[in-house]
């Protein structure tokens, strides 16, 4: 009887022990069920944003094709606006060089008309005309040669040199002439161009023997 109870309690024990294992086994397939749909869903995640980062980086990468792009393009009108504005130059100066010779032509022409016996009235209406003539087109041609989107400093520095270039301006003999200028010790082809041409006074030797044969011919006509 007592072998049978034995018996018994080691079966019981066994069913136990088996019962405990199988608890076991079970609580780590589940565990193991858990960590798979964990790693599954970090997976998902991970390629979620690798997919992301793909996207962005294509779009950024699109981005800066595009802006590339534009910068060709840009590069490319500023080529053409260089050449355009370089043209615009050319066709000015040729402007400016062919009205200067133009008031070379009329001074020469007026040296000629001085030497001939002519009516005191014409000349003198000549002369004035001429005068008048004269220094609008010097201002005229002056400011268009200094636009005044420039410095000026800039534009008093192109308006002297377009002056020297053409023999206009006379340094010495406007010292002369103005002795306030020599005095005050300043530039006489910028003293001309900031003061002295809207002052009147004149530009070079040739303008003031005209000024002062139109005087004497007044003198003369009212004699």
């Amino acid at each position: 009887m007592a072998s049978g109870e034995n018996i018994l309690d080691e079966g019981s024990e066994a069913l136990e022990n088996l019962e405990s294992q199988l608890m076991s086994a079970q609580d780590a397939a589940a565990k193991h069920q858990r960590i798979a749909e964990d790693s599954a869903a970090e997976l998902r995640f991970l390629r979620a944003q690798a997919a992301d980062e793909k996207a962005a980086r294509q779009a950024a990468e699109d981005q800066v094709r595009r802006a590339q792009d534009e910068l060709q393009k840009m590069k490319a009108e500023l080529l053409a606006a260089k050449d355009d504005l370089a043209g615009a130059r050319r066709e000015h100066e040729a402007a400016l060089d062919a009205r200067f010779k133009e008031i070379s032509g009329l001074m020469k022409a007026l040296q000629k008309a001085q030497d001939r016996d002519a009516h005191v009235a014409d000349l003198v209406s000549h002369a004035n005309r001429f005068q008048l003539l004269f220094t609008r087109l010097l201002n005229a041609l002056l400011k268009q040669s200094a636009p005044r989107f420039l410095p000026k400093n800039v534009r008093v520095q192109r308006k002297c040199a377009l002056m020297e270039k053409h023999s206009l301006f006379e340094p010495a003999w406007y010292l002369e002439q103005n002795p306030d200028v020599a005095q005050a010790g300043v530039d006489p082809a910028e003293h001309f161009v900031n003061h002295g041409l809207r002052e009147g006074r004149a530009v070079n030797r040739t303008m003031e023997d005209l000024r002062r044969s139109m005087a004497a011919l007044e003198d003369q006509k009212h004699a």
